[in-house]
């Protein structure tokens, strides 16, 4: 239980407390509960629920040992509690009419898994769920034989007798809480509220969360900008040397698999895996703060106009990092057509995993406007959402009503360390398997169809030929090179293979070394450049927050870097960065739309996003060449 909101928690262990199941009560948060002022009587609440409560800081390990022990000792005891030592009595008519459907059940054949008092109070309150898991064990349905007590409590209480329970509860819980619970003398208002009226506010909220995703942004990039330069430098210059070495003597074509195909193609990936490490940080420091709570909040009036509200933008949040988490967080909106059409929304949501493909473009052609593009990139995935929205949310399978939005907004907090490093190492984590695996065989695959036929020329393979046929249905986007084309099927693999493909189509090889291998020199020199990739981080982040430059040097300095600007125009080149913020994402993501919603609608999510950002990408180019753009 959070102790800084007992009234809410304690709701739910009453729920649990009425299945009569062994259990123990974490008081978590002690802390905060002891910090703001406030103080309980621990014995006497103990002896209210009737069962053990153990003051808990889970950040800090403390109370969890005498938490774990306590429970081991409840589990080995195998007791269930007898009634009266734990259970909370409803006002005295309820509980006859309790009584009186209890002794029906009794005579009926019920699994005994299901205690007969919690079976009378969900029939009463009328929940369908534990009505259809009964008409399914036992073949009827029972819900008739608490039709009389239903209209009694009704008759008696003027309600619904779901409204009526939940008060009652609530008068068990504020009696509680009355006895044992001493608030502060001097109460204020706490820290929470008072940030609460500014971030949530109706006119700041808006230019506040933009602003946070700006400096977010901001630091990544600054921040991450010279690990990413060392990281290149350590797989090409380094691996890649030393790699090239022990194949001199190989055959050519097991020299180029190894060299461009893995190293070269991998490798392109895996130098931005500072970046994603570095929004993945910050993103959760939002998170753990408490801060994307209100994000929700402040966006609910936004969903509102596509049928949705301020919860269904949480999965979307969530899509910041991944959309296949955020695909399975859908779960938690009670509507089905609410889900459905999230869901459809939520890959519009910039991953982390097309981080790579805008730190490209930018560092080749928006220099000066890095943070800037890239904050551009997530608001217009949030519009052209919305607008997919406001096309949908009147057809009949997304038709939604509209619900108010009930959000708990969490008390702010500053993240423990280990917290922010777990959720960070956890996700980035995920990138380097997927690099091992799904990425690695897609960059094989894609190294094989451009040298295959075997001795051709890269202009005459295979993937070449296929990708010319496809290329002039692109003009109108801009970018009908077939080597763009090429790259984009590769994106949906996965997202991040996208700027390894370009890499391995545009025939980007590193300059072979000629100069007398140093293995101790070398690798003094890669220790040397990871210090100097620390200091300068720090300098970038934290030297200035304005608008400022810091080149990816591994980039805009590179052959690659030529090579991106021979096929892409400053105008182009962002056309094509929409196209893939828009373009069907990974076969992750598509396979857990298929796993929670069916074929249906993962077929109608790939034709969606076929067709979207063919259009938009359309508008954008066409459009910026009529305003004089190129």
């Amino acid at each position: 239980m959070d102790s800084t909101n007992l009234e809410r928690n304690l709701y739910l262990t009453l729920l649990l407390m009425e299945m009569e199941k062994p259990m123990v009560i974490a008081l978590n948060m002690f802390d905060e509960f002891e910090k703001s002022g406030y103080k309980i009587d621990l014995d006497k609440f103990r002896k209210y629920l009737g069962v053990d409560v153990v003051p808990t800081v889970a950040t800090k390990d403390k109370g969890l040992k005498e938490l774990i022990d306590k429970a081991i000792k409840v589990a080995k005891s195998k007791k269930q509690y007898r009634k009266m030592e734990y259970r909370l009595l409803f006002d005295k008519f309820i509980e006859n009419e309790i009584d009186g459907l209890v002794e029906k059940l009794k005579k009926e054949e019920l699994p005994n898994k299901y205690p007969l008092r919690w079976l009378a109070i969900k029939l009463i309150e009328k929940d369908e769920y534990v009505i259809q898991i009964l008409k399914k064990e036992i073949g009827k349905d029972i819900s008739p034989l608490a039709k009389e007590h239903i209209m009694a409590i009704e008759e008696r209480f003027d309600d619904d007798t779901e409204t009526i329970l939940t008060e009652a509860r609530y008068g068990i819980i504020n009696g509680i809480l009355k006895d044992v619970l001493k608030k502060p003398k001097n109460y204020n208002i706490p820290f929470t509220e008072k940030l609460d009226k500014i971030v949530t506010n109706k006119y700041l909220g808006l230019p506040i969360f933009f602003a946070l995703m700006y400096i977010v942004f901001k630091l990544t990039f600054d921040g991450s900008g010279p690990f990413i330069d060392w990281v290149d430098g350590f797989i090409n210059g380094y691996i890649g040397k030393y790699v090239g070495l022990a194949f001199s003597s190989a055959p050519h074509w097991i020299k180029s698999l190894v060299i461009d195909g893995i190293i070269g193609g991998v490798g392109l990936v895996l130098s931005f895996v500072p970046l994603m490490m570095f929004i993945y940080f910050f993103l959760a420091l939002l998170e753990e703060s408490g801060y994307m709570s209100r994000a929700a909040f402040v966006l609910d009036k936004i969903m509102h106009s596509i049928g949705l509200n301020g919860k269904s933008f949480i999965p979307m949040i969530l899509g910041f990092g991944c959309n296949v988490p955020a695909i399975y967080a859908t779960r938690a909106l009670e509507n089905e057509k609410d889900r459905k059409l999230t869901a459809v929304l939520v890959p519009f949501m910039s991953c982390g995993a097309r981080l790579p493909i805008y730190a490209l473009f930018t560092s080749v052609f928006f220099v000066k406007y890095q943070a800037s593009i890239v904050l551009l990139m997530y608001v217009l995935g949030i519009i052209v959402a919305i607008g997919v929205g406001l096309l949908l949310k009147n057809t009949k399978p997304f038709e939604t009503a509209k619900s108010p939005l009930l959000l708990e907004l969490p008390p702010y907090r500053i993240p423990s360390a280990k917290m922010l490093f777990s959720s960070t190492w956890i996700r980035t984590r995920s990138f380097l398997k997927k690099a091992g695996s799904i990425i690695l065989l897609a960059m094989v695959v894609l190294w094989a169809v451009i040298n295959l036929p075997s001795g051709s020329s890269p202009d005459n393979s295979y993937l070449a030929k296929a990708a010319k046929t496809v290329a002039p249905i692109f003009a109108p986007t801009g970018f009908d090179r077939w080597q763009t084309v090429a790259s984009i099927l590769p994106g949906v693999i996965a997202k991040e293979s996208v700027v390894g493909a370009l890499g391995q189509t545009l025939g980007v090889e590193e300059k072979s070394e000629k100069e007398k291998a140093s293995f101790i020199e070398d690798s003094r020199e890669q220790i040397l450049g990871l210090t100097r990739a620390v200091i300068d981080s720090f300098k970038n982040m934290f030297g200035s927050l304005t608008p400022g430059v810091f080149e990816i040097e591994s980039i805009s300095n590179s052959t690659f870097s030529q090579k991106i600007k021979s096929v892409f125009t400053p105008l182009s080149a962002f056309s094509y960065m929409v196209f893939m913020l828009l373009f069907i994402p990974c076969i992750v993501t598509l396979a857990a739309i298929k796993q929670e919603f069916g074929w249906g609608l993962m077929f109608f999510e790939i034709g969606l996003l076929t067709v979207i950002p063919y259009i938009v990408s359309t508008v954008i180019y066409q459009g910026g060449r009529l305003l004089g753009f190129h």
